[in-house]
């Protein structure tokens, strides 16, 4: 390749790159600044050209603590990573400060990726030669693997994974391309790259498969919406400029409002479990994706749309989306409560904090269980309440219990002494229910014993 058109057209491109990602740029360094404490740039040494070092740029993406802690690879759904990194690393926008490499002459537009000087090693017999091409931003690998945190398995260490298996595909790429390339495949492989990081920022198959049925009926709210409001604004169909504003906002709307919903975390939570805590989102969001998308008609199509149509777009939007969102909610809950006629009935043996932990989790809305309510053998506890749900009565009162509520599990809070574990399993032996133990279970023998010191108020006597 002409070394001398390859920089040539380095030089013009990162000039370009960066007069227009820099308001993006300015957008991103205060997101990460305001995010977590630290430095808004992370730099770090990689392996350049013929081996030597130099200093690449990123957007940091992980606390400051976590430097160097953990595997020298990003998986998918890396825990290190925060809020806004989580966002940088799935749009690829943290790589936007290597355009400074670029412009110094550390990188080029199209190179191998620069590897981590932990990986040195990697880089020998024919996988040498790598190093003998100058790294770059884009090019065949960072299209083939734009979404590489996800290859790694669940089973393996990530960073053996990579030496094993993707560094040594990578690198055949590398020097399959790299050994014939020119200034014109150069440029193919930018086009490819930069498309690559736009659409490779959704997880269209996740997407479709987990909220397509949920978009599409955004999509169609957001459409209701918009007509509405020129309904109530112009008391009927808009004519003139109106209408071409009205048309344009049909097919600009949706696909703004959508994504923009999607990148902040709206069909990111199972619709079904749609809460309070969503809602506040779902509103957060659609307000800046709504203002967004009205500065972008305003831009694009008519300088002269109403202004009105703001604030009663706005509040139409908001109280057409979370209904399929509350509709799904309820489908669920009315499954569950179906589910629950089936679930087991199952009696705590213990009404006392154990007891009471057991009643919060068993309730849960997925947990096969249901709870009738409590024994405990301390008569002044009888016929009261706990946690809303009462005291039965008894050891001696279980048949009766059984009679009334047909019990399936009996859930023992305490180690019961011989002769009353013996009673207990004759008595489910006899009836066909099961007998729990919990203190014979150790993860449920750290809920259920007692601190030393607590008032026995609530625990159960253990009469012999």
């Amino acid at each position: 390749m002409n070394t001398a058109c390859k920089r040539i057209m380095d030089l013009t491109l990162a000039l370009i790159g960066l007069s227009i990602a820099a308001p993006v740029m300015g957008l991103i360094a205060l997101s990460v600044w305001l995010d977590s404490p630290g430095p808004v740039i992370f730099a770090q040494e990689r392996i350049g050209l013929r081996g030597k070092t130099f200093r690449l740029y990123k957007f940091r993406k992980f606390p400051i603590h976590c430097r160097d802690a953990g595997p020298k690879v990003t998986v998918a759904g890396d825990a290190r990573m925060t809020r806004i990194g989580a966002f940088l690393e799935r749009t690829k926008l943290d790589e936007l400060p290597q355009l400074w490499n670029i412009l110094k002459g550390d990188m080029s537009f199209v190179g191998p990726r620069p590897e981590l000087r932990h990986f040195a090693d990697l880089f020998t017999g024919r996988y040498a030669a790598i190093l003998d091409y100058l790294p770059g931003l884009f090019g065949p690998n960072q299209v083939a693997y734009r979404n590489e945190s996800e290859l790694y398995p669940a089973d393996e260490d990530p960073e053996i994974f990579y030496r094993r298996e993707l560094f040594r595909k990578k690198a055949d790429n590398d020097l399959a391309y790299f050994s014939r390339a020119s200034c014109s495949t150069d440029l193919m492989w930018i086009c490819r790259g930069i498309w690559s990081s736009l659409t490779g920022a959704i997880h269209w198959r996740r997407l479709i498969a987990e909220s397509a049925t949920l978009i599409a009926l955004d999509a169609i709210l957001i459409e209701c919406a918009w007509t509405l409001a020129n309904l109530v604004r112009f008391s009927g169909f808009p004519s003139g400029e109106d209408l071409f504003a009205f048309v344009s906002g049909l097919w600009l709307f949706p696909p703004i409002l959508i994504a923009i919903q999607y990148v902040g975390g709206c069909y990111s939570h199972p619709r079904q479990y749609f809460c309070l805590v969503d809602a506040m989102r779902l509103t957060r969001i659609v307000s800046m994706a709504w203002l967004l998308a009205f500065t972008f008609l305003i831009g694009f199509a008519s300088r002269n749309v109403s202004l009105f149509l703001i604030p009663i777009g706005w509040m139409l939007l908001m109280s057409l989306l979370p209904l399929p969102r509350i509709g799904f909610r309820i489908r669920e809950e009315r499954a569950h409560s179906k589910r629950s006629q089936h679930s087991s009935r199952v009696v705590i043996y213990g009404a006392g904090d154990g007891g009471m932990a057991l009643a919060r989790w068993m309730t849960g809305k997925t947990t096969p269980l249901k709870l009738v309510g409590f024994l405990d053998d301390n008569p002044y506890l009888r016929g009261k309440v706990v946690g809303g749900y009462p005291i039965l009565g008894r050891e001696s009162d279980i048949a009766t219990i059984h009679a009334v509520h047909n019990i399936d599990e009996i859930w023992v809070t305490f180690q019961p002494p011989p002769p009353k574990r013996f009673r207990l399993d004759a008595w489910c032996e006899k009836t066909g229910a099961n007998l729990v133990l919990l203190m014979e279970l150790k993860p449920f023998s750290r809920i259920v014993n007692r601190p030393p010191g607590h008032p026995p108020a609530l625990q159960a006597s253990h009469e012999r």
